[in-house]
């Protein structure tokens, strides 16, 4: 039996399916599928980070704004997705498909689950990989939220982004809401600076790790994503920070 599923593993990843592979790794050793060595030939598989902003915790009370999204299937170009449009989150389910590793910081505990049961009428399938670097960092005595690891590992935002934070995603939408100029543009740029950043700490993660276990080979740079395309507001940036702070 142990034969056969390895014979199947070995069928699927020159077909360039993982399936079986996936469900037989434990969720905590995915980050060994960031890089696949085949050959003499060292190279990632499809990546895809994805992050979400939302009205609040838990739906149906709370709702999906924005998906935030990079990776092999958007040719490392950043994606958007905001509520308010007919069948916005569509795309997404092409995205996924053409996707082998989902990258997100705490998503196997918010942005899956609330994604699963807030759209729910998209049945998406997710990859058969899903490295949560929240955890995976924290094998290496990383810790904290995604704004704390990005300043100790040297990935910061850009300006005055850095003051915002999750109450900042939940006002900015309330605020565009409102008809407020700048708001969704402001959200919009924070939602896909967090995306961004999972790019390089996945290629950290699995170095490091990589190390730990004496794995030879490590991890390609991601290519770099420029956001110039995606400008914000820096007086609306400044006025939602000073209310999330005195809060």
């Amino acid at each position: 039996e142990r034969r056969e599923i390895l014979s199947r593993c070995v069928d699927e990843a020159g077909a360039g399916r993982w399936d079986t592979s996936a469900r037989l790794l434990d969720s905590g050793d995915h980050w060994r599928a960031l890089v696949h060595r085949d050959g003499d030939a060292v190279r990632p598989l499809r990546w895809l980070a994805l992050d979400i902003e939302t009205t609040g915790v838990r739906p149906p009370a709370n709702r999906t704004t924005v998906i935030g999204i990079c990776g092999h299937a958007t040719d490392f170009q950043p994606v958007a997705l905001v509520a308010e449009q007919r069948d916005w989150a569509e795309p997404l389910a092409d995205y996924l498909q053409d996707t082998d590793v989902l990258l997100t910081f705490n998503g196997r505990q918010f942005d899956v689950p609330f994604l699963l049961d807030d759209l729910r009428r998209y049945h998406f399938v997710f990859p058969p990989f899903h490295v949560d670097l929240y955890f995976a960092l924290r094998r290496l005595d990383i810790t904290g939220g995604l704004k704390k690891i990005q300043q100790e590992l040297g990935f910061c935002r850009h300006g005055d982004i850095e003051d915002l934070n999750g109450y900042a995603a939940v006002l900015l939408w309330q605020d565009h809401r409102r008809g407020k100029p700048g708001a969704l543009e402001t959200l919009t740029r924070y939602c896909l600076e967090d995306v961004v950043v999972l790019l390089d700490l996945a290629a950290h993660a699995y170095d490091r790790l990589a190390q730990s276990v004496e794995r030879p080979w490590r991890c390609p740079p991601p290519p770099h994503v420029c956001l110039e395309s995606f400008p914000y507001d820096l007086e609306v940036a400044r006025r939602v920070a000073r209310r999330t702070r005195r809060r």
